[in-house]
Parts: C-alpha cells; sequence; structure tokens
C-alpha cells in the first residue's frame, strides 16, 4: 500500500502545473523535528534550507547547529537573538536582530570561514572545547531530521 501512495505521489507532482511543484518534502521532515522539539523555529525551514544551500552547506546543518547549541532556539541568551552560539564566549555575547538574521549571518560565516569538507572540520572549529560532543550531537540532529518519515496526511496532495 505505502509503494502505491508513493507512486500516485510521484506521478501527481509530475503531472501538476509548475506553480503547484513548489512543494519539498525536506521542509515537513524539518518542521516535524522542530514542532517534535516545540522549537521557536518552526516555520523558518525554508529559510534554514534555502540559506544553507544557497552557502553550499548541507541542507540540515543550520537546523542541527540550532539544536545542539541551544535546543533548537529554546535556550539562549536573555534578549539575545542567537540560538547558534555564535560569537558567545565568556562574557562576550554577539546577538542578531532576529533569528532570520542569525541563520543568514552564521551561514555566510560557516561557508566564508571554516573549512566546510565535512563535518568533522566544521566541528574541529565550531567548538574547540568539546568537539566531539558537538559533533556528535550535531549529527544526531542532521540524522534526526532526514530520517524523519512524513505521514500521509502532511503531503500536499488529494486522493
Amino acid at each position: 500500500m505505502k509503494k502505491y501512495l508513493i507512486a500516485i505521489f510521484v506521478l501527481a507532482l509530475l503531472i501538476a502545473p509548475k506553480h503547484a511543484r513548489a512543494f519539498d518534502i525536506r521542509e515537513t521532515q524539518m518542521r516535524l523535528v522542530l514542532e517534535r522539539y516545540q522549537s521557536p523555529m518552526v516555520g523558518m525551514e525554508k529559510l534554514l534550507i534555502e540559506t544553507a544551500e544557497s552557502w553550499g552547506l548541507d541542507w540540515t546543518i543550520m537546523a542541527a547547529i540550532a539544536g545542539t547549541e541551544s535546543s533548537f532556539a529554546k535556550r539562549m541568551p536573555q534578549n539575545c537573538n542567537n540560538p547558534y552560539g555564535w560569537g558567545i564566549y565568556g562574557d562576550h555575547k554577539l546577538c542578531f536582530a532576529s533569528l532570520e538574521e542569525s541563520v543568514n549571518a552564521v551561514a555566510k560565516g560557516l561557508a566564508t570561514k571554516y573549512n566546510t569538507t565535512s563535518l568533522e572540520s566544521i566541528a574541529r572549529t565550531y567548538n574547540t572545547v568539546s568537539t566531539e560532543g558537538w559533533l556528535a550531537h550535531t549529527r544526531f540532529f542532521m540524522n534526526k531530521i532526514k530520517s524523519q518519515s512524513v505521514p500521509v496526511a502532511s503531503l500536499p496532495i488529494t486522493l
């Protein structure tokens, strides 16, 4: 039965008008994970994916780092939009005007100042104190997002 539903979904995408083909299942996968963690970042899935990809990064990395650093923006410094822990050390606290601004700034910083050939190479610079822990948590969230199953009811088609 599952194979038939997938086949119907693929067929529907192929015959749908171009304007209806904008559905990206990755957004739904990410939203479901963000919702499970009751994240303030719910609704930012498209921005997270598009920003990461525009800088040549894995599509899950911006959400995953936020998961590692701040439980998906639930634990940030007071009055500070920075779910990434980016530029926060000692008494120094870098804050952004919005969560959206933080996504753009951190993605740009990763892409232009880091060796992004692997998550390991990013981890060695991103968290020099607890590199292995940071790496394990970030990889966990990346895999969780990528493997998130999407209920048929969440698909944008009706049968």
